[in-house]
């Protein structure tokens, strides 16, 4: 019998257990405590930044000027813009990759002003066939280089709030440029990604709020309030389903996409079916909920090369083949995607525009 405790030592033990547990629920409540401490910090830091911008004045609309009903088709089209991997602030000589590319701020700023104007030049062109009033944009992050590496410390050409206020003006510009020439141009800005993240590896909870991202997206938001016919919506998560003419598309940055080396299309593939299986068991038991999670592609960005499959998007970078890519034999033209959705056909002349000549 000598194996078993009496009902002191029972006692005993069970105080024991019992401080201990009280010391570890005290010290989750302290870590709980100080995280909401600096979550209110961050978020009073965040909304003094947005109360001191000064919005941007529009321009003249120019769309009822140059807006034709196409007689060939009374069904309107919607062109979208795929805005994703910025990375403003990051440096790359040419020098170090056999002038493959070079990278800058300016040269980021030319290059997604480029895009725009080409973006506007080829609407206008596919409207002497196509009835487009509207537009619509998907902005997908990485719009920061951050300083999530050692080396994007030492590298980029200056500290994170200035890439955070510098990416903020360009990317507002890109969406006061479009203005005139829609009669509404519906944006969506995904802040989760992860160049802009504030932790030293990528978290889950409350990531998209938790991120330079999220005060980018507040920052144009709050320098376009004068645009009336720019609709602003801020997802702040890790991927959301938004509708687009007839299409429903999953939108989310892609670094939650497991890769290696290259294009990973079997992580992609992968991530696809799990969504999909995921979504339509929700939907089984929910059926109401259909066209809230349901979806038909995912648009994503992070690979930095432009490529397309009935599945699924990606988007390229502005930022193009940089020393890591270099080094592991990789080549990437800096560049941006786009493409047209009719409601009956779904999408076709999707266009990757190279960004090479606006440096």
């Amino acid at each position: 019998m000598s194996g078993f405790l009496n009902e002191g030592e029972l006692k005993g033990r069970h105080d024991e257990e019992k401080q201990q547990l009280h010391r570890e629920l005290s010290e989750k409540e302290l870590a709980l405590k100080e995280y909401r401490k600096e979550h209110g910090k961050l978020e009073v830091f965040f909304n003094r930044v947005v109360t001191n911008i000064t919005p941007i004045e529009p321009l003249e609309s120019v769309f009822s000027k140059i807006y034709k009903k196409s007689k060939k088709s009374e069904t309107e089209v919607i062109p979208v813009g795929h805005v994703t991997d910025s990375h403003m602030g990051a440096v790359q000589e040419a020098d170090e990759i056999e002038q493959f590319n070079e990278f800058n701020p300016e040269i980021c700023e030319k290059r997604n002003i480029g895009f725009i104007q080409a973006y506007i030049d080829w609407v206008i062109l596919h409207r002497t066939v196509y009835n487009i009033k509207n537009c619509h944009i998907i902005f997908t992050g990485d719009l920061i280089s951050g300083d999530i590496h050692e080396e994007l410390r030492i590298t980029n050409a200056f500290p994170v709030p200035l890439q955070v206020v510098r990416a903020a003006q360009v990317h507002a510009k890109q969406l006061a440029l479009l203005a005139p020439y829609f009669e509404t141009v519906t944006v969506d800005f995904l802040t989760e990604d992860n160049h802009s993240r504030l932790t030293k590896k990528p978290q889950a909870k409350e990531a998209g709020v938790n991120s330079y991202g999220y005060l980018v997206g507040k920052m144009i938001e709050a320098y376009i309030e004068k645009h009336d016919n720019v609709i602003f919506n801020i997802h702040a998560m890790h991927e959301k389903v938004i509708t687009i003419s007839t299409r429903n598309y999953l939108i989310t940055h892609g670094h939650g996409i497991k890769a290696w080396m290259g294009i990973p299309w079997y992580g992609i593939e992968r991530r696809v079916a799990r969504e999909a299986t995921a979504r339509q068991s929700i939907i089984m038991d929910d059926l109401i909920r259909a066209k809230e999670i349901g979806f038909n592609k995912i648009i994503h960005g992070h690979f930095h090369v432009p490529f397309d499959s009935p599945l699924f998007t990606c988007g390229g970078s502005i930022s193009g083949t940089d020393a890591y890519d270099h080094q592991c034999g990789r080549h990437a033209d800096p560049s941006q995607s786009a493409w047209m959705i009719h409601p009956g056909h779904g999408e076709f002349n999707r266009t990757n525009f190279q960004l090479k000549e606006y440096d």
